[in-house]
Formats: structure tokens, sequence, C-alpha cells
């Protein structure tokens, strides 16, 4: 277990960059959007009024505002985030080929298969623990903001929304983290754009196929099916714990996860 710790520390230390990067991304759009507002109030103070907005909501109609907001803004950030996690799995298991230095990693006194799970786990998993941790604070920016305009701290609200699309987030992980991070076994370099043309000829060949003979026989939808696996994404006020966990698509998706490893 110490050996594995070890291997996890190496292969953050090795890309702590990139694990990061998305942190700062959205932290300098969020101080942007800040100043930019700040400019706004200041140039139009004479016009302020502070104080509570009398809103004629429901309890009910706050709660899932609050909830969709947090919702929105936190798959806003896990998109930043699917981006540098689609870099990281891409070259996963052929940065090491890539740079030429393959078989002295391989001469190393550590279990192949110990130093393909610690990358695959950091690789693609680690990110979602800073998303974790950005969702936990725009939760409390939320409710806030909400404390100061419809005079109610719906932290609950808040955070059950930036779980919701912490999840969303970590089944594109399971889906499209596992299948680049096979590419890179398959690919020398470039899996992202290889693979993706790859499975795209694929889907290019079984339409083909199915117009030869009339549509008779039926051919799986390769990029259809993946988006399946990820199971209900809309944004909407029936969106919930048991939608998004409670999937069967999900057991498919961790057997997809399971298939690429």
């Amino acid at each position: 277990m110490k050996q594995f710790w070890i291997l996890l520390q190496t292969e953050y230390r090795k890309r702590q960059s990139s694990y990061w990067l998305p942190v700062w991304i959205i932290a300098g759009v969020a101080l942007l959007i800040l100043l930019l507002l700040l400019g706004a109030l200041i140039g139009n103070w004479n016009e302020i009024r502070v104080g509570f907005v009398n809103l004629a909501f429901d309890y009910e109609d706050v709660y899932d505002g609050v909830k969709i907001a947090s919702l929105g803004i936190m798959m806003m950030m896990a998109f930043v985030f699917t981006l540098f996690m689609l870099m990281n799995s891409q070259n996963s298991l052929s940065k090491e080929r890539e740079l030429g230095c393959e078989l002295f990693y391989r001469c190393q006194p550590v279990n192949i298969w110990s130093s393909t799970v610690s990358r695959y786990l950091m690789h693609i998993y680690a990110g979602s623990l800073l998303l974790l941790g950005l969702g936990i604070i725009t939760a409390l920016i939320t409710a806030i903001i909400t404390a100061c305009t419809v005079g109610g701290f719906y932290l609950g609200c808040a955070l059950y929304g930036s779980l919701l699309g912490w999840l969303i987030y970590l089944k594109i992980c399971i889906v499209f983290g596992s299948m680049y991070f096979l590419f890179s076994a398959v690919f020398r370099n470039n899996a992202f754009i290889k693979g993706t043309a790859m499975l795209g000829i694929i889907e290019l060949v079984f339409y083909l196929i199915e117009e030869m003979f009339h549509r008779t026989i039926l051919l799986p939808d390769i990029f259809k099916n993946l988006f399946v696996m990820l199971g209900s994404l809309n944004a909407d006020n029936d969106l919930s714990l048991a939608i998004v966990l409670g999937d069967a698509r999900l057991i498919a998706a961790l057997l997809f996860a399971g298939a690429c490893y």
C-alpha cells in the first residue's frame, strides 16, 4: 500500500500543473466576471438601492432554482476539467514511449499493474477532487447570494446541485476517460484525435453497411451509445440523486470502464 501511495504521488508530481490549471482558469474567469460586475456597480451606483428583494417565490421554487443554478455552474466548471482530463488520459500509457524512456520505467521494481492503476486513477479521477472542492465553494457563494437577495440561506440546496454536477462529471470520466485511457495504449501519440477518428470511420462503415442492406440490419450507433451510458443530463427539476445513481446505465458505464482498463 505504501508503494502504491508513492506511485500516486509520483503521477501527481509529474502532471501537477495539468491538475491545477483548470482551477486557475476558472478562478481567472470568476475574477474577470467579478471585476465587470464591480465596474457596472460603480458606474451605476446612484441608481442602486441596497436591500432584500421581495420575490413572490414558494419555498420549492427557490429550492429548485438554487439547485439548478448550482448544477449549471458546476457543469460549466466540469466542462473545463473534462478538457484537461481528456488531455491527460490520452497519453497515460504512451507518454514514456513518446519520450523514449518506456524501457527505463519498465525496468523499475514496480508491479506493472500497480503502475497502470495509479495512472488510471490520477489521470482520470484526480481532477474530480479539485472540482468537488470548487463545487463546495460555489455552493457557499450561491447560498450567500440567495441570503442577500431572497432572504434565505439555501446552502443545502446549493450543495445538492453541486453534488449532482460532480456525479455527472464522474460519469463522464468513467466513460470517456476510460475509453481514451485505452486509446493511449493503442496509439503512440495524439490518441484523442486518432481514437475519435477511428470511431468515426467505424461509424461511417456501419452506416454504409446499413444503407447497402436497405436498413434491414441495424448496427450499433457508437457515439450515441457512449452518451447513453452517461444517463440523464437534463438540468431540470426532476434531476435527482436517484436518477443519477439509480440509472441502470451506470452499470453499463462501469462495465465499459472495466473492459477498457
